[in-house]
């Protein structure tokens, strides 16, 4: 899982990156508008943002991530405690705001709760997003790094079984018998549509694993 924090406070900064690095990849950012920039052109999977920044809020840098990529997770990570701001936060739309300071344990549960629940809510949407691929399930259509993908109805059939259930192995008689039915085809049939899909998609096709007498996974 992928995180970026946002905290002016450099030594604050550097704790928590020492802190989560073996639980997370870390992006880490003491100006906000970096980070903003960094979130907006890369992948990330959830963002741990302060509330008080320089020369702005955390709340108004907040809406500017939320415009960015709306189906971000974003917990507050700020010392200020008060009820009014937690409120305020809560209301805007935070998905968690965690008063300093806070047990390590507890921090790296909730972000991954929330990675969880983010990534669940998208999987039985409209819109499947991975790191830089956005499948549309209603359109039918997808886009890798901006640019949209074509792909045949089995690609893109394909494509979707794999994404709907990452990290898990999909057996080549399973993918067959639900895509073709009733329909006879080949194993090495299924490997050319696989490898016209690696090659359309690269370089994200590197998740696309091959098991051998087993089948497919794909690893996020």
């Amino acid at each position: 899982m992928h995180l970026t924090i946002i905290d002016d406070n450099k030594d604050v900064l550097e704790a928590y990156k020492d802190a989560l690095s073996n639980k997370f990849t870390i992006a880490a950012f003491d100006n906000p508008d970096e980070g903003l920039s960094f979130v907006s052109a890369n992948h990330t999977d959830a963002v741990l943002l302060d509330l008080h920044l320089p020369g702005r809020d955390g709340f108004s840098v907040f809406e500017d991530l939320k415009k960015a990529k709306d189906n971000l997770p974003i917990l507050f990570l700020t010392g200020d405690g008060t009820l009014d701001m937690k409120v305020r936060g809560l209301d805007l739309g935070a998905d968690d705001y965690i008063s300093k300071p806070v047990e390590m344990d507890e921090l790296v549960a909730r972000i991954k709760n929330k990675i969880k629940i983010s990534r669940k809510e998208i999987g039985v949407g409209k819109v499947i997003q991975m790191k830089d691929l956005v499948i549309n399930l209603e359109g039918h259509h997808v886009t890798l790094e901006g640019r949209a993908v074509k792909l045949t109805p089995k690609e893109f059939q394909l494509l979707v079984v794999l994404a709907q259930n990452p990290n898990k192995v999909i057996h080549k008689e399973g993918l067959i018998s639900q895509l073709w039915k009733d329909v006879h085809v080949e194993m090495n049939n299924l490997d050319t549509h696989f490898s016209n899909l690696r090659r359309k998609l690269k370089p994200f096709s590197n998740n696309i694993k091959t098991l051998k007498n087993l089948g497919y996974v794909l690893r996020i």
